[in-house]
């Protein structure tokens, strides 16, 4: 892009984000918020105007002389898809340029198999698609997996719960949706998820903790989302919380996802159990302790079940931990808990936040915010799609 060029375009993302903070707005007010000349907001309006960018409105008030006419910004210019395929659910949104969603989709996975966890995610993209409204134009898909992944090759690197290769999923799925496709980490897409469009909106400093079958965390450090050398940053979950805990499936003991993700969870109700604690969880599954997942025991919480209400709080205890060592070293402003197993609200949130601001040093824990992620269980297909949405509404590029 060369210099003339590259100003024209900073110029019009200029006008664009003086509109969506500001809207509506008259062409003067754009004129003198951002202080281009007239002939040149009324050259940058009328381009974005006719790619659906903006949209007029009608008159707004007069101090004299004609009314001008009110310009805002079209949230629909665009439409965004993210997915999310966690171990046991694939989740998908359609959304809008503002993270308003349009249609969601849920459905468990049927396996450990990659290929048909695929084929499922390319199910979702497509009932995204069919559910968008007539003349809708879709700017992609994003799509968040749990374990490694390159973002920039658009490759899958390795998940504990897909066994396989590396594949190159983005161009995958790209082939099979007719779509652009993008590709990150799930717990990275939760922290994206909140910085744009959720309660931490813009925080400088956030972090966002995936909590299910796995958990990992993503950190946003000043506006930045941080990914690590290779792409490796945030796996939370082999942080050692009880060095003479269980086996983790990584091999090592005591790591935070072998005492409170959503399995370790389920172990600890059924443990408990079958030394001779009486349990709401017992009836819900028909006897059948084999058959108790994680939220079986959140759903016996919210019956007033005891057991399980002690079982998630040291869960909530365990993770607070972890958290409070992140805070001490990064010093966030905002800690947001997401994944399946926030469904359990304050039975997990109340003793993890205890936990990690008696863990965190005095300084570093005044200012921080721990509370549950806006979006809840969807949080992670709505950061997929900022995936998509961001580098839309992101000023140009030198090249």
């Amino acid at each position: 892009m060369n210099g003339p060029e590259l100003i024209r375009q900073m110029n019009r993302h200029r006008v664009l984000e003086a509109v969506r903070r500001q809207g509506p707005v008259s062409r003067a007010d754009l004129a003198a918020a951002t202080g281009l000349t007239r002939p040149t907001i009324s050259a940058l309006v009328a381009e974005l105007l006719a790619e659906g960018w903006l949209e007029e409105i009608g008159p707004g008030g007069s101090s004299g002389g004609r009314r001008p006419i009110l310009l805002r910004f079209n949230p629909r210019a665009y439409l965004a898809i993210g997915v999310e395929l966690s171990a046991a659910h694939v989740r998908a949104v359609l959304c809008d340029l503002e993270g308003q969603v349009l249609a969601r989709h849920k459905e468990r996975t049927r396996g450990p198999d990659p290929n048909e966890a695929l084929r499922q995610v390319a199910g979702a993209i497509a009932a995204m698609k069919a559910a968008a409204p007539p003349r809708s134009r879709l700017a992609g898909a994003g799509f968040g997996i749990t374990g490694l992944v390159d973002r920039e090759q658009g490759i899958w690197r390795y998940s504990p719960h897909y066994p396989g290769p590396e594949r190159p999923v983005a161009a995958e799925l790209s082939q099979a949706c007719g779509l652009p496709v993008t590709v990150e980490n799930d717990a990275r897409c939760l922290a994206l998820g909140e910085y744009h469009f959720g309660e931490a909106k813009g925080s400088p400093s956030l972090i966002g903790v995936r909590v299910g079958n796995s958990i990992g965390a993503g950190m946003i450090l000043d506006g930045s989302l941080y990914t690590g050398t290779d792409s490796g940053a945030g796996e939370l979950g082999h942080v050692a919380v009880a060095p003479e805990g269980p086996r983790c499936a990584c091999g090592r003991y005591g790591c935070l996802e072998a005492v409170a993700a959503a399995a370790a969870i389920a172990r600890s109700a059924v443990r408990q159990i079958a030394g001779g604690r009486h349990s709401r969880i017992t009836e819900l599954v028909g006897g059948r302790l084999d058959e108790v997942l994680g939220s079986t025991v959140i759903a016996a919480a919210t019956e007033g079940d005891p057991l399980a209400q002690e079982v998630l709080a040291e869960a909530g205890r365990y993770l607070g931990m972890a958290i409070g060592n992140l805070i001490n070293l990064l010093n966030p402003t905002d800690v947001v808990i997401g994944g399946g197993t926030s469904r359990a609200g304050e039975f997990l949130l109340g003793p993890l936040r205890e936990a990690a601001l008696a863990r965190a040093l005095p300084y570093q824990a005044r200012r921080v915010r721990i509370r549950l992620a806006t979006h809840g269980e969807y949080g992670v297909a709505l950061g997929a799609a900022a995936l998509v949405i961001a580098p839309l509404l992101a000023p140009p590029a030198p090249t």
